[in-house]
């Protein structure tokens, strides 16, 4: 498969990255809305933010679950990939560096692609986006993540609804399963059908169980509504 490697000289990760002199594709795009399409899927590094400034390395799929949109388009997801992104964080979890390592719930754009793009990102400040020791890590374990997307064992390709931002259950899932969409309890109540059906229908690899996680009755009835027309498992959490 053509996984292409991409950062932006926009983005603060992708001008370290372009210091580091890494052969990738370089795009003078904003991140969360580049029209970029090219290969068989798109990695793409960047910086992280927060409200709190964590240090973090996370991963996470792009899509705007509901009507908000921060780059993209208003309730549509990207393509997951749970092999390629489930490798990438196993192997960026095992970095030693006293970072909090994590996967994000689905969030902003670009939604544009009709290939799967993952978000490698950096964070949260300008001390770690600058980084070229920590960047240089991050970028390695990436590269050793694709060498062996098709050998990492699967326990099953799993989504979830609920749950905060930053998973702590999927990354944990992580270790056993491949993961895709991923959307937090924040957007559940103002989730479309259409959007439900794209957490399990927008994946290169066949979702095969659902957890909802932390969800109420009414939450969770209204989703298994819709899933209910799906040949998967449910887990509750």
């Amino acid at each position: 498969m053509d996984i292409r490697l991409v950062y932006s000289n926009l983005d603060p990760v992708g001008l370290t990255i372009r210091k580091l002199r890494y052969n990738f594709e370089e795009i003078s795009e904003d991140v969360i809305d580049f029209k970029y399409e090219k290969g068989d899927a798109i990695v793409i590094f960047s910086r992280h933010q927060s409200k709190a400034g964590v240090p973090s390395l996370t991963v996470h799929y792009p899509g705007n679950p509901v009507d908000e949109v921060i780059g993209g388009e208003p309730n549509k997801l990207g393509i997951a990939y749970p092999r390629l992104l489930t490798s990438i964080l196993r192997e960026i979890k095992k970095l030693n560096v006293e970072i909090e390592k994590t996967m994000e719930a689905t969030h902003h754009g670009p939604t544009y692609q009709n290939i799967p793009v993952i978000f490698v990102e950096v964070g949260s400040n300008p001390e770690y986006w600058n980084n070229e020791k920590i960047v240089k890590m991050v970028v390695d374990a990436t590269l050793k993540a694709i060498e062996k997307v098709d050998d990492i064992e699967c326990k099953g390709f799993i989504s979830g609804f609920g749950g905060p931002h930053y998973s702590r259950l999927f990354t944990q899932l992580s270790e056993e399963y491949c993961i895709g969409h991923v959307i937090s309890k924040h957007y559940i109540d103002k989730l479309s059908n259409e959007v439900i059906i794209q957490v399990i229908n927008k994946s290169i690899n066949n979702i095969d169980k659902v957890i909802l996680d932390s969800l109420n009755f009414r939450q969770k009835q209204r989703l298994l509504y819709v899933l209910r027309n799906f040949d998967i498992n449910i887990e509750f959490r």
